[in-house]
């Protein structure tokens, strides 16, 4: 068996040479390692793993997958499988839930040395039953995230990054009933999230740091019902998001910090337009000026799908699978192009990948049984991270060498290009010095591959041009710009360090 597989990840990478993908790491031979939180940090990638000794324990990766603590001793690991309980990374420390095996999943921190064990930095529900706490957002000076005590419930709590205060900010439901805030992002300085109030169902509210205060910003579904708004994620200055409702049923939305507006009703009744995902998973992704997601015309089944802000379009991209479901999901940025899960009705569920003009491509048929499940995609410098399944290794660690993401800090660009200042606490200038016009627009990253801020395709006149990026609400660390044309094709990169 281990020679059928070995010969099917070759094969892949010989019919789609841009994009290598290998098994970097099987790290439990007896069984799934279940591999989570795929994180970058301090030029590794980090993640809980079980490898079959001591239970899913936190791990790193950089030429071999290692254990770097074992939490909680014992088989019986200090993480439970909840993907929306993500780590954080905040400078030179990352944050996540874990179980010491004493304390149930509290917050712990670890600041990236080997020989220093994580530490517990906040028991919020003292005892042996844990707060619960589920995925983690850092702005500014402070780590967001959702935890359960048991006189307040599950609310929104903060940690203070400088001095490590830990404060509870909601209680939208008094005594100990559960809001359980999901799907942070932040956006106009607020922090907007998912809750319920034990009277408008689970809607759309926002905390602002500045008053300690904490607001509904549309109840979509009136009434006691949920609209549940999910896949929060800002695009040109808005906040984009789908929610629910009777009539239209799950449809795009966006926010401009005053409006409210629906831009989709894809299938022309009540049925989902576009696909629902858990929380805090991705579920729409900017590309080429355009909002790419998971989409059912309630005729055609569930496909890859576009929205384009200036017309107000919504379009079906492809069928990948005409005679069923494709079910595209897992979405992420990488190499110039959006790489994600499908299934094409014939090689079960695997990687595929869309450059915004060709018809989507098959990347790797790692499981040629039934398909390997591809999830958890995380960009790592100039690599893509994910976990898949084949029924001889189990679900384990793999990674994808793409071509176009090698050349990451390239310069295309025939201009000088200088950043100032660098490092910087507030504002950073990429200034361009170009004998030629210009259009270019940017995208600045987290270590992760995340896009933290971004801005639009405009033009510039040949001399010297100013490109402001404003990094004020993002926590300390190093970052990644890259300033791409019109076609989305990058032109040049490096990095801008935030004090």
């Amino acid at each position: 068996m281990k020679i059928r597989l070995l010969s099917t990840i070759l094969l892949s990478g010989s019919l789609f040479a841009s994009a290598q993908t290998r098994l970097i790491a099987d790290i439990n031979p007896s069984g799934d390692s279940y591999p989570m939180w795929l994180t970058g940090f301090s030029n590794r990638v980090i993640f809980f793993a079980d490898n079959g000794v001591n239970g899913s324990e936190l791990m790193a990766y950089d030429t071999s997958a290692n254990l770097i603590y074992d939490i909680n001793p014992g088989v019986a690991g200090s993480v439970s499988w909840y993907n929306n309980r993500k780590m954080a990374v905040a400078g030179n420390k990352v944050f996540f839930p874990a179980d010491n095996g004493s304390t149930g999943a509290e917050l712990f921190m670890w600041n990236g040395v080997d020989s220093v064990a994580p530490a517990l930095a906040a028991e919020i529900n003292p005892g042996f039953s844990g707060s619960d706490i589920n995925e983690m957002l850092v702005m500014g000076d402070r780590l967001y995230f959702g935890a359960y005590n048991t006189s307040n419930g599950n609310e929104l709590w903060s940690y203070n990054l400088t001095d490590g205060y830990t404060q509870r900010l909601t209680d939208l439901i008094a005594g100990n009933g559960s809001s359980f805030p999901a799907n942070l992002t932040a956006y106009k300085d607020k922090l907007y999230f998912t809750a319920s109030n034990g009277t408008n169902g689970y809607e759309l509210f926002a905390y602002t740091p500045s008053s300690n205060s904490t607001a509904l910003v549309a109840d979509i579904y009136t009434g006691g019902n949920s609209s549940s708004p999910q896949g929060l994620t800002v695009i040109n200055n808005k906040l984009y998001f789908t929610a629910y409702s009777a009539a239209f049923g799950r449809e795009l939305y966006s926010f401009d910090g005053t409006n409210l507006m629906r831009h989709t009703n894809i299938d022309n009744g009540a049925g989902d337009g576009v696909t629902s995902v858990n929380n805090g998973d991705l579920q729409l992704v900017w590309y080429k000026n355009k909002i790419y997601f998971a989409g059912n015309d309630g005729s055609t089944g569930n496909h890859l799908w576009q929205f384009n802000p200036t017309n107000g379009v919504a379009s079906k991209v492809y069928d990948i699978n005409p005679s069923g479901n494709s079910n595209p999901q897992n979405f992420v940025l990488y190499g110039g192009k959006i790489f994600f899960s499908a299934d094409d009705g014939t090689h079960g569920d695997e990687v595929w990948s869309y450059d915004g003009v060709n018809t989507p491509k098959l990347v790797a048929d790692i499981d040629a049984n039934q398909g390997s499940f591809p999830a958890n995609f995380s960009v790592v410098r100039t690599n893509l991270y994910f976990t898949a399944y084949t029924l001889d290794k189990g679900t384990e660690l793999y990674q994808i060498k793409d071509s176009a993401a090698l050349n990451v800090q390239s310069t295309r660009l025939n201009a000088d290009i200088k950043v100032f200042p660098n490092p910087t606490t507030s504002i950073a200038t990429i200034q361009v010095n170009s004998k030629n016009d210009l259009q270019l627009g940017y995208a600045v990253t987290d270590i992760t591959g995340k896009i933290v801020v971004r801005g639009d395709v405009k033009t510039y006149t040949a001399g010297t041009n100013n490109v402001t990026v404003d990094m004020t609400n993002l926590a300390a660390g190093v970052y990644q710009y890259r300033l791409f044309d019109a076609k989305g094709v990058m032109m040049a990169a490096g990095n801008i360090q935030k004090q």
